[in-house]
């Protein structure tokens, strides 16, 4: 119904009425002569109805031939829009670049959209696909799907395959991110398990090999906790790839200290250079420099949700002074208590500590832990002298 009114509006329409003669015979004659007529409404030998600017203009013999009188009620529609206007040649002129111009922007990509990417960045799939010649801006016939994809892929290594859709004015791309395949032992290699650290055996559970040390004992770094072979019944020795499960319980130490007298940098000034970004077109509002902009902002308009390909890039270069501060006693101390902490959870990982004893003095921070490490590590053995084993896996 929509699409029907909007063909009338645009071939225009009239509103009459007709009286004085044979209203029956007048209707008869128009749908003879293929008029059409709609919204019709008669009363007492009088009508109201409504026909296309064409069908009035071939109307009039028909009122004749039926006695009927014609009266015009209304004009509707572009026709007569175009003929009241027609004087102003800046209106009609401003309608026809305004068509022209959703003509145009109908036939150019707004926005891309990235779904699926859980390790690579937007960021640099769009860099990607800029390179490739995907972009806000260009026009839907020049984008080249396949060839966009295979260009993708080649520089995406994290990226198992993509798929470019333009859906209206929008491209759709999907992602699907590489699985890595886990690197385990080959289980046909021979190898001993050892000890990573120096330190007492707390749990040692072999699944595969010969354990060759007990709960309780000493080892030290190197110590072949599991070794890779077996011994048969008959006296020979069969050799495989040992498999064990051992945490050790071993001291660390850590030691922190922080300086009084650091070197800083004081912000002294701050400029923006903007660039405005029109559907892939960039207009800079400054003089371009060789200087690398120390952050870079974007940001665009969005309707419903959907990014338009229409906003602003900040560029900021910051400059700084180098002075030397003095920090207080209390800085000194948070300082260093910062990096203790920090040094700790990367040299302890996910050791469970048993005891820990921890000093402050001043300017450092030192503690003493006892903790139970996972330390089993697999090595190579060298059967050329069934002896000594190869470096550590």
């Amino acid at each position: 119904m929509i699409f029907i009114k909007l063909l009338r509006m645009l071939g225009g329409y009239v509103c009459f009425t007709a009286e004085g003669g044979f209203a029956e015979r007048f209707i008869n004659l128009c749908s003879l002569e293929g008029i059409p007529l709609w919204e019709l409404k008669s009363k007492n030998g009088k009508i109201a109805a409504r026909t296309t600017l064409a069908g009035y203009m071939s109307i009039r013999p028909c009122a004749v031939k039926s006695g009927m009188r014609l009266r015009v009620h209304g004009r509707h529609g572009m026709p007569f829009f175009v003929r009241k206007y027609r004087r102003r040649a800046g209106v009609l002129c401003g309608l026809g670049l305004f068509f022209a111009l959703i003509a145009l922007l109908s036939s150019m990509v707004w926005t891309i959209d990235i779904s699926g990417n859980t390790k690579t960045t937007n960021e640099e799939i769009l860099a990607v696909l800029e390179q490739a010649g995907l972009k806000p801006g260009i026009f839907k016939s020049d984008l080249n799907a396949p060839e966009i994809r295979f260009y993708a892929l080649a520089n995406l290594p994290d990226v198992a395959y993509i798929t470019v859709n333009l859906i209206g004015s929008s491209v759709q791309a999907e992602v699907t991110q590489r699985v890595e395949e886990p690197q385990l032992p080959a289980e046909s290699v021979p190898c001993d398990v050892v000890s990573a650290i120096d330190g007492q055996i707390a749990v040692l559970e072999v699944y595969s090999g010969t354990k060759l040390y007990e709960v309780g004992e000493a080892v030290r770094a190197g110590d072949v906790l599991a070794g890779g072979f077996i011994e048969l019944t008959d006296g020979s020795v069969r050799f495989r790839h040992a498999s064990a499960y051992a945490v050790i319980t071993a001291q660390a130490e850590i030691q922190c200290g922080a300086a009084k007298n650091i070197e800083t940098y004081t912000l002294t000034n701050s400029e923006k250079h903007i660039t405005l970004r029109f559907f892939g077109l960039s207009i800079p509002l400054f003089v371009a420099s060789d200087e690398t902009p120390d952050e870079v902002r974007s940001s665009y308009l969005t309707v419903g949700g959907k990014q338009l390909p229409i906003g602003i890039t900040q560029e900021i270069y910051n400059s700084y002074t180098q002075v030397c501060a003095v920090r207080s006693d209390e800085e000194v101390a948070l300082s260093a208590a910062e990096s203790y902490f920090i040094k700790k959870a990367e040299q302890l990982g996910t050791a469970q500590i048993r005891e820990e004893q921890v000093c402050f003095y001043g300017d450092t921070v030192s503690g003493e832990f006892l903790a139970d490490f996972s330390a089993g590590v697999a090595r190579d053995m060298d059967l050329s002298t069934d002896a000594d084993n190869s470096e550590a896996e």
